[in-house]
């Protein structure tokens, strides 16, 4: 609150002088109220002068109401409602809805409820449907300039962003405020996860020179310190195949029994691309298209012949008893926690830095921090990107494709009985959260230094230490990041700092330093949305898709299931006449009006690795 009064005073010592400022050819003079006496060698003249009184941008007071995921969590009259309410003239109602829940967007969407300013992934429909139903409305590219020139900035430094989310037929108008990720662009979801123990035991333990020891950066859980290691290995295929047969039939805990896993087959998701799908050049989104070289066909990864060889790894894998799969009674996230806690499997699909999160809910039954926390807190791990596949691929997919994102995931709306007036106003307050200066980001992104967080060193160049929600007085919980905008800076070049600075090493600080990310990240042929389709084909394709994928999936389906079960003989001869059958159900005309169509442009990742700090 005082750096903003320093900032009016300061604007209002400039506009004073500025005012004052016109041409006089007096040698004294004196000033009172608005008359001026000016006087010369030869005369003496009284000019009468108006005073310039600068106008309060907020003088009128607005009431606005907010939804986000976080209402129901959302305590009014919270530390970071109140600074904003007095600051901007304002009255921040916050609804107390949980936007991600479908059942709750419904009805408030039927009802035609709609907030002012409002994030709302569980909506039935998608922002250019809301915005044609006139229930939403458009924010130009001037207002943003004027009002919110943060996120000006950060599109000039990615043009692509520019062509998201606009208004069907307009080039400066936006269905609203596009997400921006400039990290969520450069980072991957998952790592490999292997029992360092483990491998010691079979004699393929890692040169440990390549790797950087894990403290914990979570206050009470040091004693966790110096038992996980972030790094890199090129373990080739043939190796994979050896330690996933020893991890389950060498007895790698010494225990005598037969109770060991090398890995556990997982659904595709974004957990296992490095140590699944990636191994054999493709990643688990289905939005990615490869060049398939057997037909030289732009196809999606179930008719890439990458995904023949994965499916047949995978089948062997399972019938030999290397690979387990989960009895399937809940969710795979469940009984995968459930089963890793047990320190029972070698080779693990991991979130890239849960575990330096163990007093988080979410994060501390996810593997290795559940097996450290409830099994063996002696255990030691390696993580990273560990192994090659048979053509020596090792890729994953970068959690967001571009830094930018289409749909209700990825889109911050104005409901439309906003006026042009109460917008400027809301976005002049996200310019204040998110891109005003750094203080205010960390404040309004991560919550108040000293109460939800403070510094392990120096500020800005240590790591942030958590202060664990229970530990909070009531007042304090909830999300902080209720009124600040979706969007990240790259984090790169900091993050390496700190943890050059403080040893606090995780995964995603390795892979920043050793440029991980650009090396492994898997770059498609071409990508699924209308950004690089053209909204007209993409329309064209949805529907299209629409028609044709229910006489595609089962076959999809079908081959998928067998390989699974071990029944399929052949790989070369049964994917063959699976492809046929594909193709013949319309894949075919999927990629000859679509996939291999020349207007759909072909991806580039352009700067996406290129940028390593805040713009």
């Amino acid at each position: 609150m005082k750096k903003v009064l320093c900032i009016i005073l300061v604007l209002s010592i400039l506009f004073a002088v500025s005012a004052c400022s016109g041409d006089t050819t007096g040698e004294t003079g004196e000033t009172s109220g608005a008359t001026t006496t000016v006087t010369t060698k030869a005369t003496t003249t009284a000019v009468t002068t108006t005073e310039k009184v600068e106008e309060n941008p907020f003088e009128e007071h607005m009431e606005i109401t907010w939804l986000t995921q976080y209402g129901e969590r959302h305590i009014d009259g919270r530390w970071d409602e109140a600074e904003l309410e007095e600051l901007f003239n304002v009255d921040i109602q916050v609804w107390p809805q949980d936007s991600l829940k479908a059942d709750q967007m419904a009805a408030l969407i039927a009802a035609g409820d709609i907030a002012d300013f409002f994030f709302a992934p569980g909506a039935p429909r998608q922002p250019h449907e809301m915005y044609n139903e006139k229930l939403t409305r458009s924010v130009s590219l001037d207002a943003m300039k004027k009002y919110l020139p943060g996120q000006y900035r950060l599109m000039e430094a990615m043009p692509i962003g520019f062509t998201y989310n606009l208004v069907p037929g307009s080039t400066d108008e936006y269905l609203g405020l596009t997400h921006i990720g400039m990290s969520s662009a450069q980072y991957f979801y998952e790592a490999v996860c292997v029992n360092l123990d483990w491998l010691e035991a079979i004699g393929k333990e890692p040169d440990m020179s390549n790797f950087k020891p894990v403290k914990q950066t979570t206050e009470g859980f040091e004693y966790l310190d110096d038992q996980i290691f972030v790094g890199e290995m090129d373990y080739p295929f043939d190796d994979l195949n050896e330690i996933m047969r020893a991890f389950s039939e060498d007895d790698p805990d010494g225990n005598g029994v037969d109770d060991t896993y090398g890995m556990v087959y997982l659904p595709e998701s974004a957990w296992t691309n490095l140590i699944q799908e990636g191994l054999f050049g493709f990643v688990q989104d289905g939005n990615y298209l490869y060049k398939d070289l057997e037909t030289g066909n732009t196809v999606p990864k179930y008719a890439y012949t990458g995904y023949r060889d994965y499916l047949e790894w995978i089948s062997t894998q399972i019938t030999k008893g290397y690979m387990h799969k989960l009895p399937g009674e809940q969710s795979w996230r469940l009984e995968y926690n459930a089963l890793t806690s047990l320190n029972k499997v070698g080779i693990m699909q991991v979130h890239r830095n849960a575990y330096i999160m163990p007093s988080n809910e979410t994060y501390a039954v996810q593997p290795p921090i559940n097996i450290l926390m409830n099994s063996d807190e002696n255990a030691r791990f390696i993580v990273g990107i560990l192994f090659q596949g048979p053509k020596g691929n090792a890729t994953s997919a970068t959690y967001a494709i571009d830094s930018y994102g289409v749909g209700k995931n990825r889109v911050d709306m104005f409901g439309a009985q906003v006026s042009d007036e109460k917008m400027a106003r809301i976005l002049q307050i996200l310019e204040y959260t998110t891109y005003s200066n750094e203080d205010n980001y960390l404040k309004f992104k991560s919550g108040l230094e000293g109460v939800h967080w403070r510094w392990e060193g120096e500020p800005y160049l240590s790591n942030r230490i958590t202060t664990p929600e229970a530990d909070l007085d009531p007042k304090y919980r909830g999300w902080p990041s209720t009124f600040s905008l979706w969007v990240t800076f790259s984090d790169a070049d900091n993050a390496v700092m700190i943890a050059e600075e403080s040893g606090y090493w995780d995964f995603p600080k390795y892979a920043y330093a050793n440029n991980l990310y650009e090396k492994y990240a898997c770059i498609p042929e071409k990508y699924i949305n209308a950004v690089y389709m053209g909204q007209e084909l993409f329309d064209k394709y949805t529907e299209t898709h629409a028609e044709l994928w229910p006489a595609i999936s089962p076959i999809v389906n079908d081959f998928k299931n067998r390989a699974l079960k071990g029944s399929i003989a052949n790989f070369n001869t049964e994917w063959a006449q699976y492809i046929d059958q594909i193709y013949a159900a319309g894949l075919e005309e999927l990629i000859e009006d679509f996939y291999n169509n020349p207007d759909y442009k072909q991806y580039d990742p352009g700067d996406k690795f290129k940028i390593r700090g805040r713009i």
